[in-house]
C-alpha cells in the first residue's frame, strides 16, 4: 500500500466501475480493483505512477458498501493481491 499517495484524478470525475473478482491482500482484507472508462469502449485500471492499482474495500462481512463515496479506498500492489471469488 501507498497511503501517501493521492487518489488517482479519474476517481472525482465521474462514475467509476469495477469487474466483479474479489481479491484478497496479504493482511486478510478483500477488495476489488477500481476501473475507469475514460472516454474509450473499455474499461481501464486505475493506477498509480507504480503501477499500483487503486482498489476498494469491502466491508468485515463481505458487502458492498451502498454508496461509492462510502468505499475505504486504497492502493495495492497487483502482484500481491490473490483472486478469491466474485461479488
Amino acid at each position: 500500500m501507498e497511503p501517501d499517495d493521492e487518489p488517482p484524478v479519474a476517481a472525482g470525475l465521474g462514475p467509476l466501475a469495477s469487474v466483479s473478482t474479489v481479491y484478497e491482500t496479504p493482511e486478510g482484507r478483500r477488495c476489488v480493483v477500481t476501473f475507469a472508462n475514460r472516454g474509450g469502449d473499455v474499461l481501464q485500471p486505475v493506477r498509480n505512477a507504480q503501477g499500483h492499482l487503486w482498489v476498494g474495500y469491502l466491508a468485515p462481512d463481505g458487502s458492498q458498501p451502498p454508496r461509492w463515496d462510502e468505499w475505504e479506498r486504497g492502493w495495492a500492489a497487483p502482484e500481491v493481491l490473490r483472486p478469491v471469488g466474485h461479488l
